[in-house]
């Protein structure tokens, strides 16, 4: 991954850059209803970004790849401030025996393996928005995949003075080079500000989630959330038809 313009550079993430990654999205999403709704006034603490950090750098399971990537602004005296951040997972695997498509190919089989903790999604945070939010929406991803192998894109922040700068779409196209390149479908999670950049990438809507903000403890006086499940159909190369 060397891909460089005249002031920002995309780099792989390293493992120091977690507790910067995790307050870097902290920044982006953290006064967002989500934020807001999801994850309480304890959103920000120290303890929140500690578990985030823990979260985004914790080893892949069985089949599945991390690729986490950063966008570094490089300043005039060479000092480096990361700006943007993409976490993409590559999933392989699913294609075998009964068993091992159990073991590998649904997120749901995934959760059920896993011991959740007394805060599975960080201190403070309301468990039931999150189940409703995120679990919903990786069993609707695992839907979309039809048991196949895929790459998800799992997170793409940047930091609101950097936006609408092409470093959003400098770090999805580097993921679907990977992509394209093993003949892998792709899905996703969209808020509204970003279906506009998946599409123009080739995700077609899959499944639109709305949730009633004020159904839940801190959403009291909102309105209705909108996620898109988004799908990209595997593109057909010569090395993946091999």
């Amino acid at each position: 991954m060397a891909t460089q313009s005249s002031e920002f550079k995309l780099v792989p993430v390293l493992p120091v850059d977690y507790p910067a990654l995790a307050r870097l999205e902290s920044v982006v999403l953290g006064e967002t209803d989500v934020g807001i709704v999801g994850f309480g006034p304890n959103r920000n603490s120290e303890a929140a970004m500690d578990q985030r950090a823990a979260m985004m750098g914790a080893a892949p399971k069985p089949g599945d790849t991390v690729r986490d990537m950063k966008v570094v602004r490089v300043g005039p005296a060479g000092d480096e401030e990361i700006v943007g951040y993409a976490g993409w997972l590559i999933c392989v695997g699913r294609t075998g025996g009964d068993d091992e498509k159990t073991r590998l190919g649904t997120r749901e089989a995934w959760a059920a393996q896993q011991a959740p903790g007394a805060e599975p999604f960080g201190p403070g945070a309301d468990v039931k928005f999150c189940m409703d939010m995120f679990v919903r929406a990786d069993e609707h991803m695992a839907r979309a995949t039809e048991g196949k192998d895929y790459a998800k894109l799992r997170m793409l922040v940047v930091l609101p003075e950097f936006q609408r700068m092409g470093l959003g779409a400098m770090m999805l196209e580097e993921g679907l080079r990977e992509a394209d390149s093993r003949g892998l479908q792709s899905i996703l999670g969209a808020s509204p500000n970003g279906i506009g950049l998946y599409r123009r990438h080739g995700y077609v809507d899959f499944k639109a989630m709305e949730l009633n903000l004020w159904e839940y403890e801190r959403g009291k006086g909102m309105g209705v959330l909108t996620n898109v499940i988004m799908h990209r159909p595997a593109a057909t190369t010569e090395s993946s038809s091999q």
